[in-house]
C-alpha cells in the first residue's frame, strides 16, 4: 500500500500546473558565462543520473526515495519560463575559424555533443584537415543489446557528429538523410571515434561520408554512415553560402 501511495503522489505532482511562459532566450548562450556553466553542470548531473538509474541495482526503498527527490526537482525546474532558442543566433558558428586539431564548439543543449544535454554522449569533436573526428563512449543509458550500444543511439552519434562537417565548411544545414550500415556491435564503456568528411556539394545538398570505430590503431569497422544535409536559408541571421 505504501508503494501505491507513492505512485499517487508522483501522479499528483505531475498533474500540477506548469508555467509555459516563453523565456525568449533572455539569457542566450555566450552572454553570461556563469549562467552557461551552471547549465552545463546541471546537464552533466542529469546525464550521470540517467546512467545511475539504468546501470545500478538500487534497492526498492532507495528508488522510491530518489523518485520523490527527482519529482521535487522537476517541479522546481518546470516552474521557470520555457526556453526557446532564437534562430537568429543559429548561424554564429559560421563565423568561427577552427584550426587543424582544434575543438569545434557545440551549443549547450545539443543532444549528442552538447555539454549540458541530459541525453549527451560527452562527445568531443575536433577538426582533422577538412573533416572531423568525434570521440565519445557509450554508458549504461545507451545500452541496446547486452553490453552493446543501441543502434538508435549510434544513429544519434552519427547525426550529431556529421553536422559539424557542414559547420566546418561554413554552412548551416538540416539533416536530409542518414544511411547507416552496421557491421559489428559497438562496445560499452570503450572509447569510440567517428571520422567524417564532406564528399561533395551539389547546390544546397551536402554529401557526407563517415565511419565509426573503436578509438585505437587498426580498429575494425563498427558502422558507416552516408548522409545528405540540406543547407538552410531564409531564417533571420542565416544566409546561404551560395548567395
Amino acid at each position: 500500500m505504501a508503494r501505491s501511495g507513492t505512485a499517487d503522489g508522483v501522479r499528483s505532482r505531475r498533474s500540477a500546473p506548469r508555467h509555459d511562459k516563453l523565456d525568449g532566450m533572455s539569457t542566450p548562450e555566450g552572454v553570461d558565462p556563469e549562467y552557461d556553466a551552471a547549465r552545463v553542470r546541471l546537464g552533466r548531473a542529469a546525464r550521470r543520473l540517467s546512467h545511475a538509474v539504468i546501470g545500478r541495482a538500487s534497492s526498492l526503498a532507495e528508488m522510491e526515495t530518489v523518485t520523490r527527490d527527482i519529482e521535487n526537482a522537476i517541479a522546481r525546474l518546470e516552474s521557470a519560463p520555457r526556453r526557446v532558442r532564437d534562430l537568429s543566433m543559429y548561424g554564429q558558428s559560421l563565423k568561427l575559424e577552427i584550426p587543424d586539431g582544434g575543438v569545434l564548439p557545440s551549443h549547450i543543449g545539443r543532444p549528442g555533443s552538447g555539454p549540458g544535454s541530459p541525453l549527451g554522449l560527452d562527445m568531443v569533436v575536433t577538426r582533422v584537415g577538412q573533416g572531423i573526428e568525434a570521440r565519445f563512449r557509450f554508458d549504461a543509458a545507451h545500452e541496446g543489446p547486452p553490453q552493446r550500444g543501441h543502434g538508435g543511439v549510434i544513429a544519434l552519434a552519427f547525426d550529431d557528429a556529421l553536422g559539424f562537417v557542414s559547420n566546418l565548411h561554413q554552412v548551416v544545414a538540416y539533416t536530409g538523410q542518414l544511411s547507416i550500415r552496421y557491421s559489428a556491435g559497438a562496445p560499452m564503456h570503450t572509447p569510440l571515434v567517428i571520422a567524417a568528411r564532406l564528399d561533395r556539394q551539389d547546390g544546397r545538398k551536402l554529401f557526407v561520408e563517415s565511419e565509426l570505430r573503436e578509438d585505437r590503431p587498426d580498429a575494425p569497422l563498427i558502422a558507416t554512415c552516408s548522409a545528405i544535409f540540406i543547407e538552410m536559408s531564409g531564417h533571420p541571421g542565416i544566409t546561404a553560402s551560395s548567395s
